[in-house]
């Protein structure tokens, strides 16, 4: 019987290890290359907040990154820093801030922006952005075991009934508790060396989310076989956004306007 139980487990490892092939659709909206607004458009107001995100709509984005932290009770605010003194008028870190207090802060006071733009939670996002734009949901941690931002999200899946959307992170782990709880979410795996290319074959991500300079053969041939997308970041010049255009590229990550292709 210890025989049997063995063999099963080390034959199921084995097909989980090398014959796993993913499902990487954008949605509806995405019928070919895609490019995905980053942050929002940083044209009129700060990055990461409803202004921003509104103005990559009304830009024609069909999809848009953004980043998320967990505040102290366990809500998700739109940030792409802890340190609140680095982009906003406040002090302090997020993670240890409630989102009551989170809600009197004006973001963009240190990047030249007038006065006015507050932090959104996650929720008001879902709730202002239309549900037919997909939203790539960056998950930011404090340390490899921090996964009170993968919990949070989990406890709001029933509000992405309606729309695509894509749970990406550099840690892998958090990957897996999204993967468990959330079960039809897609995820994307964040990488900026090929070191970690190897992590893949074990958690499985539905896109690839490399850094744009080391997108190479090795890169594609890996997803290809694998089935998953590549959503390159951050790719702002124009001629390296049409070389992943013309080499199988799923979609970037950009700071341009759509137009640039």
């Amino acid at each position: 019987m210890l025989v049997l139980l063995l063999s099963g487990s080390f034959l199921y490892l084995l097909s989980y290890r090398y014959f796993w092939k993913a499902n990487s659709a954008l949605g509806k909206q995405s019928p070919g290359f895609e490019m995905i607004s980053h942050r929002g458009v940083t044209t009129n107001a700060p990055e990461n907040t409803i202004e921003s995100f509104l103005d990559a709509v009304d830009r024609g984005f069909r999809w848009i990154e953004l980043d998320v932290l967990p505040t102290k009770d366990r809500a998700l605010v739109c940030s792409h820093n802890s340190d609140l003194e680095r982009e906003t008028d406040s002090y302090g870190y997020i993670q240890n801030s409630m989102l009551k207090d989170i809600k009197d802060v004006y973001t963009g006071v240190n990047n030249g922006y007038a006065g006015g733009f507050r932090i959104p939670s996650l929720v008001e996002v879902i709730g202002s952005v239309p549900n037919n734009v997909g939203l790539n949901i960056e998950i930011k941690y404090s340390s490899l075991f921090d996964l009170n931002g993968a919990r949070a999200l989990c406890r709001l899946k029933n509000s992405f009934k309606n729309r695509s959307i894509i749970v990406s992170s550099f840690n892998p782990i958090l990957l897996m508790y999204v993967k468990l709880f959330y079960g039809h979410a897609q995820i994307g795996f964040l990488i900026e060396t090929k070191k970690y290319l190897w992590v893949t074959n074990w958690i499985h991500p539905n896109f690839l989310h490399p850094r744009g300079d080391i997108i190479d053969s090795e890169v594609i041939s890996l997803c290809k076989d694998r089935n998953m997308g590549i959503l390159a970041w951050t790719i702002n010049n124009r001629c390296a956004i049409k070389w992943c255009f013309n080499n199988n590229v799923t979609g970037v990550i950009t700071d341009r306007e759509r137009s640039v292709l």
